[in-house]
């Protein structure tokens, strides 16, 4: 039973929720054709070589290019004044197959203007696709419906 009074409780709430999916091959095409520096424009040198220390660099570097376009589209922007793809970071997880992303800069500005506490992502990958899931969450204050 919840009882209203002065004090509610704080729950979560979805602020905004981005997903994004690239083509490996076209991705490691274009980043083949601009290199040297174009993933390296995209993306920490950590990042590069967390990656490029795996089976499948390509995948793994779309993917993160898919995190990176799902939480511009979460926060209702893209890409826009002085934020960069570098202001955005995924790192690996704490358990199998988790990730944690981190903002910084412009990106992170923004975020914080919009009130986001918490950034949930989720990654998948195949031969031909990778895929990013965003959700941005913030506290808010419960509702309490009086009859």
């Amino acid at each position: 039973m919840l009882v209203a009074g002065p004090r509610q409780p704080e729950v979560s709430v979805t602020i905004g929720i981005g997903i994004d999916l690239v083509d490996v091959a076209r991705f490691a095409r274009v980043a083949a054709r601009h290199d040297p520096g174009f993933v390296e424009s995209l993306f920490p040198a950590a990042e590069v070589a967390w990656c490029s220390a795996r089976r499948h660099r390509d995948r793994h570097l779309a993917a993160r290019f898919a995190a990176r376009e799902a939480v511009l589209k979460a926060l209702g922007t893209g890409l826009v004044g002085l934020m960069s793809w570098k202001d955005i970071t995924v790192s690996p997880g704490d358990g199998p197959g988790t990730f944690v992303m981190t903002l910084a800069g412009a990106v992170a500005r923004q975020a914080e203007r919009q009130g986001v506490q918490r950034i949930h992502l989720s990654l998948t990958t195949t031969r031909a696709m990778a895929a990013a899931v965003v959700v941005l969450e913030a506290e808010g204050v419960a509702r309490v419906a009086m009859p």
